[in-house]
């Protein structure tokens, strides 16, 4: 911590607490960098506390209702908790009183402060029933009655280098076989026989920005005529709670799964017993965070699936090629410097956001054309 400063004014009426206020040097950092504030509160009359407290913390956390009319609605108190992973959580008590009256002299105090991130962390992630934030909190502990809590966020953008990703620069092909069941989810009742489902990528890994084409074949070897061919980008963020990983059976209890549709497209076509179509779709990855996959209470990941006449009452996952989203793209050998990009705010805090100010949205870089809405 830096050295504290406090300014004493002269006018003692009393009045409530104002605001606590926190801001950066800026809004944006990368793992290993030392960030830099301050923050600071008025008064203008003596007030009670039993201290004033920074605190610095990263985490991840989930949190939903099971039941009623709200169960899809971000929880924006900080109840119904389900998961917690902390990064770090340093505490530094800034102010104490001088006896035991816990008087808090009007005045206007200000406490810089400098911490440094680990170098280990994993990006900055807003969702409707999680998030990976990295926060500094101002608490100040008043007796008898509500404690005064403020928090503010800054986005950390950690590095996922698809050069270093084995296997990620290799083209990808999968080959997925279902029976065509003649109801759905039903597969006792009977089926028209095969589908062969083939998808293929030229590369694993991709950034937003990019253009990404996947191509592939539905070989239709089912009694029945097949179609439309129906191909959706997906992301896909699985929400934890801490019994996903020991349960036996996973339900809705302890595990929140949410599907986003980046794009889609439909050819309409019918596809003969025994003929196979071809299909092709080239898609501009919009502005999106990275793959996720190092957290124990969230993950993100890509998929591009494809489907031809599935019934509305079919539950189970459609043929898919699950795709690795970095954020630092392939470069040429011997070239370090990356290519042009911006960085773009993304989703602002839904969960656990009550004590946020001002409203935070978290940035991811993009290697394209940046576009004016702030949610894509």
């Amino acid at each position: 911590m830096r050295k504290n400063t406090i300014f004493r004014s002269s006018n003692f009426k009393k009045m409530a607490w104002c605001d606590p206020q926190i801001e950066f040097e800026k809004d944006l950092y990368f793992p290993g960098e030392q960030v830099n504030g301050r923050a600071w509160v008025s008064t203008t009359g003596d007030q009670t506390a039993r201290n004033v407290e920074l605190t610095f913390i990263g985490k991840a956390l989930t949190a939903w209702k099971n039941r009623g009319k709200r169960s899809e609605e971000a929880v924006a108190n900080n109840l119904y908790k389900r998961s917690e992973e902390t990064f770090f959580e340093i505490k530094n008590v800034v102010w104490t009183p001088e006896n035991d009256k816990n008087v808090f002299p009007a005045g206007d105090y200000e406490w810089k402060f400098s911490f440094d991130l680990p170098k280990e962390c994993p990006t900055s992630f807003e969702g409707t029933f999680g998030f990976i934030r990295y926060f500094v909190r101002v608490h100040i502990d008043v007796p008898h009655w509500l404690d005064t809590k403020v928090e503010r966020a800054f986005s950390v953008s950690s590095t996922v280098d698809l050069n270093s990703i084995p296997g990620a620069r290799d083209p990808v092909e999968v080959k997925v076989e279902r029976m065509n069941n003649k109801l759905g989810c039903f597969p006792f009742l009977g089926n028209h026989g095969k589908v062969i489902y083939t998808i293929r990528s030229n590369k694993v890994g991709c950034v937003s920005g990019e253009k990404i084409i996947v191509t592939g074949t539905i070989e239709n070897q089912s009694s029945k005529t097949l179609g439309p061919i129906r191909q959706t980008f997906l992301c896909k963020t699985k929400y934890r709670d801490e019994t996903s990983e020991t349960s036996i059976i996973a339900n809705l209890s302890n595990c929140k799964t949410v599907d986003r549709v980046l794009g889609e497209m439909t050819k309409e076509v019918e596809i003969a017993p025994g003929a196979t179509e071809t299909f092709k779709i080239s898609f501009e990855i919009p502005p999106v965070v990275s793959t996720i996959r190092s957290s124990k209470c969230i993950s993100v990941e890509y998929f591009f699936t494809v489907t031809a006449s599935r019934q509305w009452f079919d539950t189970s996952d459609p043929p898919a090629l699950n795709l690795i989203f970095g954020n630092v793209p392939f470069l040429k050998k011997g070239v370090t410097e990356l290519p042009p990009h911006t960085f773009v705010e993304k989703h602002a805090a839904q969960c656990w956001n009550n004590h946020i100010k001002p409203e935070f949205r978290y940035k991811v870089p993009y290697y394209g054309t940046v576009k004016n809405s702030s949610d894509n």
